[in-house]
């Protein structure tokens, strides 16, 4: 059973009184922050969500435009929500174009109006206390973690305010020793993704100029509410293209699933829902055809995201009797971001030369100190068989036509597709996933 918005509410308006109480001069909040905190708007609660609906939506076509556009055919998985957390901590510090690029890239100027920094921090810190009772319930039937953690180099002259607000989420470690900072994040990191992630930074990603990490680490493990049988896992064809065949294991069920024909995306979804039905897998299957799936990826909006999510679960189109047939399979991946997000309008975050993250520092003593952010690196796991899936993705970012089925009784994903691990309560996307080559 989840808590009602007025328990975490107050719950974190208690925990922004004490956190506030010492300090005299908060330099990262303003008067209206103090004097509401713990009472985010609906308003402002669902610009955020929106606003990481879209960011994911343009993260997953960026991506797959890069990829295709090189030639490489190959599998993805990333998770969108990981990397939005993370742009949320820099959005917090910076200043500048650098805070305008984030605003704007995460969502929060909309006709133009532009919701206030105080709100987002507020609403934020909402759904933070609203994770972690999620993560402490031991009755949800699934495991979803998701952690945010700044380090900065024990020199930096860092703002008491900022580190009040973010407390757990920020912390000093020693940049000239890197070896040793680097393996203090990646324990972290593997820690909180339960050991799936490893070596996120890799050697020699640090240097001299190194500053600071922003690191987030996401988890998930569900079992299906309708588990496969492994005795009836099967070896079959998978069609990466028309002259190209795989042979991989197939798991197989009959039952009762939500199931929906999109005309917008030229595909079909089925829902395959976890045990206790607040996160969901949700596949993708565009026709067998060699473009399809470049074209569903086209066709895929915000908005026609969020309206086949709500056809789907709208249980309208639930079929009885569907055969279904998904490949088993694992993805693990590494991505360095810092060309997609710049591509998507993150133009200075990136830059040293003009990339503003002072908000982070005191202000009455960070002139003629700089921090910026040199790259993006994404880690990424899936594992999805019998039983359920495991996922997991770490990000930091550190100084450096009609696909109606030939018969409604079958969904067999026997050629490409794509998958989502959709939080139904938060309405926003987990994971997101290409299945392109069972070999890759």
């Amino acid at each position: 059973m989840f808590c009602s918005k007025t328990i975490v509410c107050l719950m974190l308006s208690a925990q922004l009184c004490v956190t506030f109480a010492s300090v005299i001069e908060t330099d990262c909040v303003s008067d209206e922050f103090l004097s509401s905190a713990g009472n985010p708007t609906d308003e402002a609660g669902e610009i955020l969500n929106a606003g990481e609906r879209d960011f994911s939506v343009n993260l997953i076509k960026s991506i797959f435009k890069d990829f295709n556009s090189t030639g490489i055919h190959k599998n993805i998985f990333v998770s969108p929500s990981s990397i939005y957390e993370t742009l949320l901590i820099a959005f917090f510090g910076s200043g500048g174009q650098t805070e305008a690029e984030l605003s704007d890239v995460l969502g929060f100027v909309t006709e133009n109006v532009t919701t206030s920094k105080d709100e987002v921090k507020k609403s934020y810190l909402f759904r933070r206390a609203f994770q972690e009772i999620r993560e402490r319930n031991a009755d949800l039937g699934y495991t979803l973690i998701n952690a945010n953690k700044m380090y900065f180099d024990r020199s930096l002259p860092l703002g008491q305010c900022m580190q009040l607000l973010l407390r757990n989420e920020i912390e000093a470690v020693d940049f000239h020793n890197g070896e040793k900072a680097r393996t203090t994040i990646n324990n972290w990191v593997e820690q909180k993704t339960l050991k799936k992630i490893r070596d996120l930074i890799p050697a020699g990603a640090f240097d001299e100029e190194t500053k600071s990490v922003l690191a987030n680490a996401a988890y998930f493990k569900g079992n299906w509410k309708s588990q496969f049988k492994a005795e009836d896992t099967k070896k079959d064809n998978f069609y990466v293209k028309r002259d190209k065949i795989r042979v991989t294991e197939f798991m197989k069920q009959k039952g009762k699933f939500n199931y929906y024909p999109s005309e917008e995306l030229r595909a079909h979804i089925v829902e395959f829902p976890y045990v206790g039905d607040d996160i969901s897998m949700m596949v993708i299957l565009p026709p067998f055809d060699d473009a399809a799936l470049f074209e569903t990826v086209q066709r895929l909006t915000p908005a026609t995201l969020r309206g086949v999510m709500a056809e789907v679960r709208s249980g309208f189109y639930e079929v009885d009797d569907l055969n279904v047939e998904l490949p088993k399979f694992k993805v693990e991946q590494s991505f360095e971001l810092s060309h997609t997000l710049s591509e998507l309008g993150l133009k200075t975050l990136f830059d040293p030369s003009k990339s503003d993250l002072s908000n982070f520092l005191d202000p009455k003593n960070r002139e003629g100190v700089q921090v910026s952010l040199s790259s993006a690196v994404h880690k990424s796991f899936i594992d999805v068989n019998e039983e359920g899936s495991e996922a997991a993705a770490a990000t930091a970012l550190f100084g450096f036509r009609s696909a109606r089925p030939l018969f409604h009784t079958d969904f067999i994903a026997n050629h490409p597709f794509l998958f989502l691990i959709y939080d139904n309560k938060a309405d926003n996307i987990l994971f997101f996933g290409v299945f392109q080559d069972p070999k890759l």
